[in-house]
């Protein structure tokens, strides 16, 4: 007999079971609504819970043999998986695509995030998606954003290879636990495929990314790169494919041409904003699609925050109109992530704690028992950042001769919106108001694309289209961004667009 302690809405439960049934057949057995629309065949990846000590798993997938803690999905989680099955797509998969280098092939699709990397273990002969691994970047230690990361290439004589080595390292490490725990050869593994910003690709395969951060920001490549097995430093077969997919600017990378390439053909004009360390966005009016990245700072990772984290266990990701808060993981808070203070300067701004300056008169205290508190410079990072990210989305609007009201959706794509209150988002003036009803969150879309990539050849056909189809727009280049940048630093009073969180 086993013992599972089930964490759910900051309630717990304990259940006990024989082993030899999925994780996922026991919580439903149990009471409890695990979303899994492919019913637990192991293909969707989206009945996700997170096992204390081991990260998420695939709840169909698992099957424990000893005590375990399970911290189910938040309802902001919930719909965030539920929107990637509504906008997302889900291809079928191409059978025979093993290259059959051992008795089981398994490819490994890959999002490298500046905060975050995700990793998509799937079987190559059946399509099964048979895990799912997510960990912070180990480059934080030596920058939070990109262009800090960069410094440290350009002065540190060994700093890429540093950098480099540190990030192959905790993905062999991930490597190795599906191994062992899948009973796998390491020469399974026959393919790696990659996304992630323009910067995290070149540090990942040892070029040198120095000319993104100096104008005319030229990178080595933007194009495919393949790699072997033996030439990575991956612990897998040696003749394993290693591939990155295709960038379209120094600072479009990867992980926007795979989130767009990922979504359904559901709108004619719409917006693909991403907002990491950097604010990467694409308007499609048609075919045709318009990019550019604003530099919006790592506020949003948490970084550059006095309390700041990132969105992992014992962050605060959300903060109502009562005062509540609500933590990642049911636990104690430990800091506050970007969706947390996104809720808290828009509470700030409802009870006239800031004005629409932002000026602060005194920190303001979220728990003080941990100290956990708002200081002036904090406000004013966030400003920074959501002026950044508002204007670059009014460039785009203008730049494809379109206006709001011809835009049929904002995909709100990456980690940031998994956890942002919309309603917040609009309130502080980081989204526009005017597509408050057309605002469609929708996760990883550029880890759901590297895994639909692996899974179907369809797919690099649209990963062709978006290339062909972009244009990058270098906002430095343009005048009426510094203007934008100058007049939507305020924030506008009386903005509350929504009902408030309930938790």
């Amino acid at each position: 007999m086993i013992r599972l302690k089930v964490y759910e809405n900051g309630k717990s439960n304990v259940i006990e079971t024989t082993t030899g049934d999925s994780l996922l057949t026991i919580l439903r057995g149990s009471g409890y609504n695990i979303y899994a629309p492919c019913g637990g065949r192991g293909t969707c990846g989206k009945c996700l819970v997170n096992i204390k000590g081991n990260g998420f798993v695939q709840s169909c997938t698992f099957f424990p043999d000893k005590d375990i803690e399970i911290i189910l999905p938040g309802q902001a989680e919930v719909i965030i998986l539920t929107s990637q099955t509504d906008y997302l797509e889900d291809l079928p998969f191409d059978g025979g695509i093993s290259l059959g280098m051992g008795t089981h092939s398994v490819g490994v699709a890959v999002d490298i995030g500046t905060t975050t990397v995700v990793m998509y273990f799937m079987d190559m002969i059946t399509g099964e998606t048979r895990k799912i691994a997510s960990f912070l970047n180990p480059q934080h230690l030596y920058g939070a954003d990109v262009i800090t990361r960069i410094g440290y290439c350009q002065e540190n004589v060994n700093g890429l290879k540093g950098l480099q080595e540190v990030i192959i390292s905790a993905i062999n490490k991930e490597l190795e636990n599906f191994v062992k725990e899948s009973g796998f050869a390491a020469d399974s593994i026959e393919k790696m495929v990659f996304v992630g910003n323009t910067t995290m690709l070149h540090i990942l395969l040892g070029e040198d990314p120095v000319s993104i951060a100096l104008a005319p920001f030229v990178p080595k490549f933007t194009s495919r790169q393949l790699r072997t097995g033996n030439e990575t430093g991956f612990n897998i077969n040696s003749g394993a494919i290693i591939e990155t997919l295709p960038c379209i600017s120094a600072y479009v990378g990867a992980d926007i041409v795979a989130g767009v390439a990922a979504l359904k053909n559901l709108h004619k004009n719409y917006i693909f904003l991403d907002i990491g360390t950097n604010g990467e966005l694409a308007l499609a009016r048609g075919d045709k699609l318009f990019t550019c990245a604003t530099a919006a700072g790592p506020a949003f990772e948490g970084a550059n925050i006095s309390c700041g984290m990132a969105a992992v266990t014992g962050a605060i990701s959300a903060f109502n109109r009562q005062g509540k808060y609500q933590v990642i993981g049911n636990t104690a808070p430990e800091g506050i992530c970007g969706s947390g203070i996104v809720d808290i300067v828009a509470y700030m701004l409802l009870e006239d704690i800031i004005d629409e300056t932002g000026l602060l008169q005194e920190p303001f205290i979220i728990d003080g028992m941990k100290k956990l508190r708002v200081l002036q410079q904090d406000i004013r990072e966030i400003q920074l950042a959501k002026s950044a990210i508002y204007s670059g989305i009014i460039i785009l609007i203008n730049h494809a001769g379109l206006s709001f009201n011809e835009i049929d959706a904002l995909y709100l794509a990456g980690g940031f919106g998994n956890y942002l209150n919309i309603s917040s988002a609009i309130q502080i003036g980081l989204l526009p108001s005017e597509l408050k009803d057309r605002i469609y969150p929708v996760g990883n879309s550029a880890g759901i694309g590297s895994l639909q990539y692996l899974r179907s050849k369809k797919f690099g056909s649209k990963i062709n289209k978006v290339i062909e189809n972009s244009s990058y727009i270098e906002l430095s280049d343009i005048d009426e961004f510094n203007m934008q940048f100058a007049l939507n630093m305020n924030f506008l009073k009386n903005n509350y667009h929504g009902k408030d969180q309930t938790f």
